[in-house]
């Protein structure tokens, strides 16, 4: 399954227009419109954002309650930062490593600095050992040859 599969699955994109069943153009922030009549047409994430600007103080079971979005859907965008919890909030989301209150995403700064980093000293032992694993094949298969003569200079 590729990520725009995930996508359509997890916001429920439209792809036809229900009255001309011609394929919709993405015109962003979660809207499609069918390029022969106009109509507009909105995934998940579409639907929750235009709730919003209506209703800013709204919490996720009432987005969720008045859209019809399932409530782990509209967690899902917070966490992936596509929305954030206003600031004079009564609830927030919590980091992941350490508990404290975010506004959206899985980390506090503090936190999401320090797995960035270790999520590049990963990658650097990763590309470190696959360069060593090619050096040391190529020692290996000199060192097998016992000094024979391996090409012809001709």
């Amino acid at each position: 399954m590729n990520a725009d599969d995930l996508f359509n699955d997890y916001y429920h994109k439209p792809e036809k227009c229900e009255s001309c069943e011609v394929m919709l153009n993405f015109t962003g922030l979660g809207e499609y419109s069918c390029p022969k009549c106009g109509k507009k047409y909105y995934d998940d994430y579409g639907i929750v954002r235009n709730y919003l600007d209506l209703h800013k103080q709204a919490t996720v079971s009432q987005i969720s309650e008045n859209t019809g979005v399932k409530e782990n859907e509209i967690t899902r965008m917070l966490r992936e930062e596509r929305l954030e919890v206003t600031v004079d909030s009564k609830t927030y989301l919590t980091c992941e490593a350490c508990g404290k209150s975010i506004r959206s995403g899985r980390f506090c700064p503090e936190c999401a600095q320090i797995a960035k980093a270790a999520k590049e000293k990963k990658k650097k032992e990763r590309d470190f050992l696959e360069k060593k694993d090619i050096i040391h094949g190529l020692g290996k298969a000199m060192s097998e040859d016992d000094g024979k003569k391996r090409f012809n200079r001709g």
